[in-house]
């Protein structure tokens, strides 16, 4: 599988599973893995993200119908962002069970300017342009703002074999500043305390790290963040407005139902 510009932090080619277990579990785990991966230079730091979709959710609906091609545009920022801190431009695609994100960092002054107003930065390299020509094929907005805490792991062997734990997941539908995170509250995904795992695969899955697994029995499952902010929260209240204009009757995924989306 290729690689290309992973080390320059613009476009990644990979596999992702996701597990979700108990604190009680990653602590556990976490403390394992340590045998064979070290924690990045970044430790424990949180990570806010604007997802941005139609006003009809074209997008995510599309996403959860499983279909072979997807994708979605977001904007990162690592910790509280300021008007001149770096955050990232990403548009993520997923083709064939393969996660290709391709992304570009740019000031959060410059991102509100292009994102808020079309106005669009002075360097304008080739994802940025990709990602220019996406948003003008619909009309988008933002549309959920999610935070995590994560811990990220590399492999001591292999530093393309990664491993994020994201913890206290949480949410806004309301509040999208990526500066003002910190002064409005966000609501938990899950009821429960979860952690979630994502393993990050390059080429091969090691082997010392899938005996781990099967010995503390941690079986991949899915999750996806937007998925279900869109099964429990936004789409019950789509399905309303459709019921109302079509009079038909559809079936709503109830929170706890189930956490795959």
């Amino acid at each position: 599988m290729a690689k290309v510009k992973v080390k320059s932090g613009e476009i990644f080619e990979r596999r992702e599973k996701k597990y979700l277990m108990t604190p009680e579990k990653f602590d556990l785990l976490l403390t394992r893995l340590q045998e064979y991966m070290t924690i990045d230079e970044y430790g424990l730091h949180t990570i806010h993200t604007i997802y941005y979709d139609t006003e009809d959710l074209a997008v995510i609906r599309h996403s959860v119908d499983k279909p072979k091609f997807k994708e979605k545009m977001r904007l990162r920022s690592y910790g509280l962002a300021t008007n001149q801190s770096t955050v990232y431009l990403e548009l993520k695609k997923k083709v064939a069970g393969v996660t290709y994100k391709r992304r570009t960092a740019m000031t959060y002054q410059e991102a509100k300017n292009f994102l808020n107003y079309g106005v669009k930065p002075q360097e304008q390299k080739q994802i940025f342009k990709e990602l220019d020509w996406y948003t003008q094929q619909q009309k988008l907005q933002s549309t959920v703002l999610i935070s995590y805490d994560r811990i990220a792991l590399k492999h001591k062997k292999d530093e393309n074999f990664r491993i994020t734990f994201d913890q206290n997941i949480r949410y806004s539908l309301e509040h999208f500043e990526l500066d003002q995170v910190d002064q409005h509250p966000q609501i938990r995904l899950t009821t429960e305390p979860t952690v979630l795992m994502e393993v990050k695969i390059f080429e091969a899955f090691p082997l010392e790290i899938s005996r781990l697994f099967s010995e503390l029995q941690i079986f991949q499952g899915k999750f996806t963040k937007y998925g279900n902010v869109y099964h429990w929260v936004l789409f019950p209240e789509w399905e309303k407005q459709h019921t109302r204009q079509s009079n038909q009757t559809i079936k709503t995924i109830e929170r706890g139902e189930s956490l795959y989306a």
